[in-house]
């Protein structure tokens, strides 16, 4: 009877494990968080053809579009930036502003995109970019882009 109610324990005790396995697998499979190699079409970040460049459009001043004056450094930095910001597809029926800021970013090909900082929000401008017909992502974490690009339109006002 002993060996019996070892059995029964073991069974169980499998069974629940199992269906702890299926649980998280199936929230790790069925996340809806993803990488910027999923959202950028064939994105190589380690390219050795890199130019980053951008401008934000900004009401306030009398130019309206900023160039944004990019230092080795700040390209350096977007570039992270994007390569480890994680997204999430935006539903077509969210509100969509224009966006802020305009970046141009050539590794292996050109990427030309739409930032909008308040809505956190990533428009390709051709939707060959990435496959999208012109799915709107939204950040889920930005890696400290959007504070990035505001300093560096500070510092661009200010030369």
């Amino acid at each position: 009877m002993n060996s019996k109610v070892k059995s029964k324990k073991m069974i169980v005790s499998i069974f629940i494990f199992f269906i702890v396995a299926l649980f998280v697998a199936f929230f790790v499979f069925n996340s809806n968080t993803l990488a910027s190699d999923e959202v950028f079409n064939d994105i190589d970040f380690k390219s050795e053809h890199v130019n980053v460049d951008g401008y934000k459009l900004d009401h306030e001043t009398e130019e309206l579009f900023v160039k944004l004056k990019l230092s080795e450094e700040d390209k350096t930095a977007i570039l992270e930036a994007f390569k480890n910001s994680k997204f999430e597809i935006s539903s077509s029926s969210d509100s969509y502003a224009d966006g802020n800021y305009f970046i141009n970013i050539s590794l292996n090909k050109l990427y030309e995109l739409e930032l909008n900082p308040t809505q956190k929000k990533l428009i390709f401008v051709y939707e060959d970019d990435n496959d999208s017909d012109h799915i709107y992502y939204k950040f889920s974490n930005d890696s400290g882009l959007f504070e990035l690009l505001e300093t560096i339109t500070k510092e661009s006002l200010n030369q």
